[in-house]
C-alpha cells in the first residue's frame, strides 16, 4: 500500500513540475507581445503601418502602431516615447480616435504652459490658443519633417483635465 501511495505522489509531483515548466516557458517567450488596439468611437478608418526593414535586410526591426484617418489628417494610434508627458498624467479609455487620451490634475491653462515648454525643448514650434468658452486650451505644434504636426486639447472636467493628443503620421515614431 505504501509503494502505491509513493507512486501516486511521484506522479502528481511530476505532473505539477511539467505544468510549472510550461507556464514558465510561456511567460518567458521570446515572441513580442502585441497589444490589442483600443476601440475607437469615431467614423475613422484604420490601417496598419508597415514595419521598417533592418539595415542588414534580415526583417523588421520593430512594429509600428496602426494609423487612423481623422478630420485632423492621418494620425498614429499611439504616441512615441519621445512625446512629452505631464506630471501625474494617466491614460484614459474615454474619447474618440486619438493618438493618446489622458487625464491629469491641474488647471488647463497652467498645464498648457508646462506642455508648451516641454514641446519647445523637444524641438517643436508651438502655438497655444486662448481658452475657449468651456475652458478648453488648444495647443498646435509643428516640426520637421514637413507635415509633422500635433494637436493637444486640454479640456477641464470635474476636478481633472482631459488631454487628447493627435500626432500626425507624417511625424517620426521614435
Amino acid at each position: 500500500m505504501t509503494a502505491l501511495r509513493r507512486r501516486a505522489a511521484a506522479s502528481v509531483l511530476l505532473s505539477l513540475g511539467l505544468v510549472l515548466v510550461l507556464v514558465l516557458g510561456a511567460c518567458t517567450s521570446a515572441a513580442p507581445a502585441t497589444p490589442a488596439p483600443s476601440p475607437r468611437s469615431s467614423p475613422a478608418t484604420s490601417s496598419h503601418a508597415a514595419s521598417p526593414a533592418s539595415p542588414g535586410g534580415s526583417g523588421p526591426v520593430a512594429s509600428l502602431p496602426s494609423t487612423t484617418t481623422t478630420e485632423f489628417g492621418r494620425i498614429w494610434d499611439a504616441l512615441p516615447p519621445s512625446f512629452p508627458t505631464l506630471p501625474g498624467q494617466t491614460e484614459s479609455e474615454v474619447g474618440t480616435a486619438t493618438s493618446g487620451m489622458f487625464v491629469v490634475k491641474g488647471d488647463a491653462a497652467v498645464l498648457a504652459i508646462a506642455l508648451r515648454t516641454a514641446l519647445v525643448r523637444a524641438g517643436w514650434t508651438v502655438d497655444v490658443g486662448s481658452p475657449l468658452e468651456d475652458g478648453t486650451v488648444v495647443i498646435d505644434a509643428t516640426r520637421a519633417p514637413a507635415g509633422c504636426k500635433a494637436e493637444v486639447r486640454l479640456r477641464p472636467e470635474s476636478g481633472t483635465v482631459s488631454m487628447s493628443v493627435l500626432y500626425a503620421a507624417a511625424c517620426p515614431f521614435s
